[in-house]
């Protein structure tokens, strides 16, 4: 394969990046061009005293060589273009005129590059560059297209005025989807059912605890237990208050942070407790050595939009040196659930915190050793493979609503009935199939997404669970007396689609772009076994079925489609049709049960009677 790597940071770039450490695991068994990102006209003019900046300007003016060997199999291309400065741009036509513009000139680069390399069916990967990679699957004709998302930038301020609807349509239409969380996992899921989780790579090769000969001296007079943080120190990033309550809590404890703090916690009141102790910034090479005197390690992270989905390479770190660790629990934590404690308050904390020091043991440590050591870019690079290769060879889309790959913790939940039966009686109020209160104001509006300008009427009843996916798409609407309910599977609404007057539907259901759906009509993908005569229908065994209802399709008044049909692109169902078997694409069906009434000819250009 010859594989293209672009993404929002260069080959070049101080702090590293995933994907520089992607592509070269890529580069050990094919050929592949990294793209630096081209430069904007704002950011040149900003940055002009920068050498890197200057270095590029050089390249544009044609006085440096644009396209660099890095090594066998790899090479890095410097965009000799400059892009206009559109990020903040907030009308929608404008900013899509100039990014199309903008993609032009990016892709004419990366074509002369691929030229000159003779590469040829390329696969590109895109690590989060959703302006400036957006149109490149067509322009430069791409055999597979693949979208890494690794941060959830969408919860950033500089992407979201134009990025929740870029991202979401550059998710959509990407050959495959893949991300180093559970929880951007099932974000890009909500676009794409071809979206799997990799993991993550991290080489904690040096985090080896044989390897320490010295403790740091401005560490070892500290009084034990010490309970450390490894990091960046900002108010985006930790709670505060987690800190605080631990070090006042135990003040014979030692809570050392080390790393850069910003401006919040500079001036806290965390500085005057006197078991508190902020270290700074040390040496990268130096922190296997402080780590190594930490008798806990913890990450006290904040949940917001910008953190719950990321996925913390600190945390292999600790435990590749064997080290107890408390985290904060989210869904990006889950895959790290047995080898951390997880904490969901800051009495959790302290909690967690007293059993990490009284039940560590050898044979402990050695497990998380073995755990963390075995996240390698290697294993990570695989499962693209893997991911690749299912996308490839499958005959048929995966359909939405399978559950995400590697989620243990829903699994978890799932696979123990009593577990499961705690969950939705939390969640649910008896005998009743609607979330509580709580669950539609808290829960609700974080996990399920709609698309922009769509429509809910007031007169609606919108019956989602936040354990399976609900999505409505953009432009489109859900009318008055129409219920929609997702309890026993997932219900995605594409784009342009009306959702008429009391309708009725009931998950798993895909229902695509562009279709009408008139009145009083009822999706049910849920069935009921009746077959144990002991016991009421009501309690028993649920069956659930996908129906898929794709593209340009219109479905007449009071029609029913049964659990497991596929009404095929730009097909009719006559009003009051009962569908109890797949319409082909481009067909008429009507009666009760449906039968093909007509059909369209491609040969005769013409839509011909079937009975």
């Amino acid at each position: 394969m010859d594989i293209v790597v672009l993404g929002i940071q260069s080959f070049d770039s101080d702090i590293g990046s995933n994907s520089i450490n992607i592509a070269l695991e890529f580069a050990k068994r094919n050929r592949v061009v990294y793209i630096n990102y081209p430069v904007d006209r704002f950011t040149s003019w900003r940055e002009r005293k920068n050498p890197k900046m200057q270095k590029r300007m050089r390249i544009i003016r044609g006085k440096e060589e644009s396209l660099i060997k890095i090594q066998d199999n790899l090479w890095n291309l410097y965009p000799a273009t400059v892009l206009e400065s559109i990020s903040q741009i907030g009308n929608v036509s404008l900013f899509d005129f100039l990014n199309r513009v903008n993609n032009k000139r990016y892709a004419n680069e990366i074509r002369r590059a691929l030229e000159i390399l003779g590469f040829k069916d390329i696969i590109i990967f895109n690590d989060s560059d959703m302006f400036r990679g957006f149109y490149l699957k067509e322009l430069l004709n791409a055999k597979l297209y693949i979208y890494y998302s690794r941060d959830y930038l969408i919860a950033v301020d500089w992407w979201k005025k134009q990025g929740i609807r870029i991202e979401a349509a550059l998710i959509r239409k990407s050959d495959l989807a893949v991300a180093n969380s559970v929880f951007l996992t099932n974000y890009c899921r909500k676009f794409n059912p071809h979206s799997y989780y990799i993991g993550q790579g991290c080489d904690v090769s040096a985090f080896d605890k044989t390897l320490i000969h010295e403790i740091p001296e401005d560490i070892r007079h500290l009084k034990r237990p010490v309970i450390g943080y490894i990091g960046a120190i900002y108010k985006l990033r930790l709670d505060m208050e987690i800190i605080s309550y631990i070090a006042t809590e135990r003040p014979s404890w030692s809570i050392v942070l080390i790393g850069p703090e910003d401006e919040v916690f500079r001036n806290s009141g965390l500085h005057r407790i006197p078991n508190v102790i902020f270290l700074g910034s040390k040496p990268q090479d130096s922190l296997p050595s402080y780590l190594s005197f930490f008798d806990v390690a913890i990450n006290p992270q904040i949940l917001n939009e910008v953190t719950i989905g990321n996925y913390p390479r600190k945390i292999d770190e600790y435990l590749a040196m064997g080290k107890p660790t408390v985290a904060t629990r989210t869904e990006a934590m889950s895959v790290f659930e047995g080898y951390t404690r997880l904490a969901s308050s800051k009495e959790e904390y302290l909690e967690m915190i007293e059993l990490a020091l009284t039940e560590n043991s050898p044979e402990n440590e050695a497990e998380r050793e073995a755990f963390a050591r075995g996240h390698t870019w290697e294993a990570n690079v695989n499962e693209i493979y893997k991911a690749i290769e299912m996308t490839i060879t499958s005959k048929t889309h995966q359909m939405p609503g399978e559950p995400a790959i590697g989620n243990p913790v829903v699994n978890k939940i799932k696979d123990n009935p009593r577990l499961k039966q705690l969950v939705i009686r939390m969640m649910t109020p008896k005998n009743q199939a609607r979330p509580r209160f709580w669950v539609k104001l808290l829960l609700n509006p974080f996990r399920h997404r709609r698309g922009r300008h769509s429509c809910i009427r007031r007169k609606t009843r919108i019956d989602v669970f936040p354990w399976n996916d609900f999505f409505l798409g953009k432009d489109s609407t859900i009318e008055d007396f129409a219920t929609v309910n997702n309890g026993a599977g997932p219900v995605y609404i594409g784009e342009r689609t009306r959702i008429g007057l009391s309708c009725t539907v009931i998950g798993p259901v895909t229902v695509g772009n562009d279709i009408m759906l008139a009145q009083n009509i009822v999706l049910s993908g849920l069935n009921h076994s009746y077959e144990d005569i002991t016991r009421p229908i009501s309690l028993q065994k649920q069956i659930t079925s996908m129906i898929t209802i794709e593209d340009e399709v219109w479905i007449g008044a009071n029609a029913v489609i049964l659990a497991g049909v596929t009404v095929g692109r730009h097909s009719v169902i006559a009003a009051g049709s009962v569908v109890t078997r797949d319409v082909p694409p481009y067909s008429v069906a009507g009666g009760n049960p449906a039968k093909i009434l007509k059909a369209y000819n491609a040969e005769t250009k013409l839509w011909e009677r079937k009975v």
